[in-house]
């Protein structure tokens, strides 16, 4: 897991989310009593980078590549379950907004309707202890490398504006700690150095997205995002813009949805390993299909996806290469 793309908000991943879900989207989450839904997915990922803690990927040779491509297959389940009691809707189940590289944190949380129009949403949301791993020192070279646990948890916040032109102002914070964090151990570099590579951070997130209906099957939804992270070590502190545009086609038995979006970041300071910044822009295309009724059998959908994402830093240890690919049945009630 590399908790960063967590607050870039990786669009692929959250498209999962709102595809697996996009029944519940359909009806009107305050109706009194429970809904919920559950998707079986299988998923395949082709994944170059040096955060990946495959065992394929544990040694690398030198600090000048981006890792060794792997390759997985691998089910995926999602669920949520929400109460509403009228005016107000508690949830618990995967988040759309903190999903990370198809690793998915638990979220818990109430929205309140505000007026007829607004609703105020508040969630908890955080990893699974022991399911997040890192490389305890990942500048390691000709050994493998060793894992240790990462502990992610935040909370983040949202208001809707509900209206033919649609609205939702966003902030979220995450506070991430390595367990055992020997990042530049085996490297010479002074503990003034190594201090500068510590990796426990804080995340501020701040965004805002505005969906324009453009007659009835189609929406188009560009979207702006700041994020800033605080890491104990400067190196790794940065601040991000990201924009991005998602156009929606929504028809009777048919969704299709393709987002495109670009992430630019610059750090505070040099990486002492590299002796300059890591700074890098990431480029992400991201689409789903579902198809609604499968068999004709009520509350019930097919989903297909796909994603791609690539990121160029200006150190080649954290340029990375993802592709995603997922099929899935859901089911809502």
């Amino acid at each position: 897991m590399h908790v960063s793309s967590s607050f870039t908000a990786l669009v692929g991943a959250s498209v999962i989310s709102v595809s697996s879900f996009n029944a519940l989207a359909q009806r009107d989450p305050f109706t009194p009593g429970f809904s919920g839904a559950i998707s079986l997915n299988a998923g395949y990922s082709q994944t170059q980078s040096q955060h990946n803690t495959h065992d394929d990927n544990a040694i690398t040779h030198d600090l000048n590549n981006k890792g060794q491509q792997v390759s997985q297959v691998s089910p995926i389940l999602l669920g949520r379950l929400q109460y509403s009691l009228g005016n107000t809707v508690i949830f618990l189940g995967n988040s759309e907004d903190q999903i990370t590289e198809a690793n998915f944190q638990a979220e818990l949380g109430v929205t309140q309707k505000l007026t007829r129009n607004s609703a105020l949403t508040g969630a908890l949301f955080g990893s699974v202890p022991g399911q997040d791993e890192v490389w305890r020192d990942p500048y390691l070279t000709g050994t493998a490398r060793t894992v240790t646990d990462q502990t992610v948890s935040g909370v983040r916040f949202s208001w809707d504006l509900l209206s033919p032109v649609s609205v939702s102002l966003k902030y979220a914070y995450a506070q991430s700690e390595v367990d055992q964090d020997d990042i530049g151990r085996s490297v010479l570099l002074s503990a003034a150095e190594q201090a500068q590579l510590a990796r426990d951070s804080d995340y501020h997130r701040f965004g805002t997205e505005i969906a324009f209906p453009i007659g009835k099957a189609l929406t188009i939804a560009p979207s702006m995002y700041y994020t800033r992270r605080d890491a104990k070590g400067h190196s790794h502190s940065f601040d991000e813009i990201s924009g991005q545009v998602a156009v929606v086609i929504n028809l009777p038995r048919h969704t299709f949805t393709t987002t495109f979006r670009n992430s630019i970041a610059e750090f505070a300071q040099d990486n002492p390993q590299f002796n300059r910044k890591q700074d890098y822009q990431s480029f992400g295309l991201f689409s789903v299909y579902s198809y609604h009724n499968l068999l004709n059998l009520p509350n019930t959908d097919l989903n297909l996806m796909g994603g791609y994402q690539i990121t160029e830093s200006d150190i080649e240890f954290y340029s990375s290469e993802n592709l995603f690919l997922s099929t899935g049945v859901s089911y809502h009630f």
